[in-house]
């Protein structure tokens, strides 16, 4: 089975009607149908609970049940600060690659597990094209 690491900017689609929603149903329906296997860091979770926090439509209570249901979807969740090599990794990156730490962290997965980013950041797609696949473009 194919794995990707996934980011923040493509799950929040499943929650936030935008452009590409459509794709990233598809990409999360593979994970729970069993057909790829999806892993992020944990530290996801905050950037969700900033996504729906900065959304003017998004309760509380509401962004609370949609960080629940993200996490039932049981994607493998990476403390990056447990592995020495993967937090060294991310900090450079962040630092060579001028990049948030948050964004190099998916990113210091990506290289460690040999696998491709799905997001729609096409500015982090930018920055590293060939650790990227773009979720509009994205086949699984």
């Amino acid at each position: 089975m194919k794995s990707y690491v996934i980011d923040a900017s493509v799950v929040a689609k499943c929650f936030i009607e935008e452009d590409y929603s459509d794709k990233a149903l598809e990409v999360i329906n593979a994970h729970v149908g069993g057909r790829l296997s999806l892993l992020a860091p944990s530290l996801i979770v905050y950037e969700l609970g900033n996504i729906f926090w900065r959304h003017p439509r998004i309760t509380s209570e509401k962004a609370c049940e949609f960080i629940e249901k993200f996490v039932d979807l049981q994607i493998g969740l990476v403390d990056v600060w447990s592995d020495g090599e993967l937090l060294k990794n991310a900090c450079a990156i962040s630092k060579n690659r001028n990049l948030t730490f948050y964004d190099a962290s998916y990113l210091a997965m990506v290289e460690k597990d040999k696998v491709k980013l799905v997001t729609a950041d096409e500015y982090l797609r930018d920055k590293a094209p060939n650790l990227v696949a773009l979720l509009k473009e994205f086949k699984g």
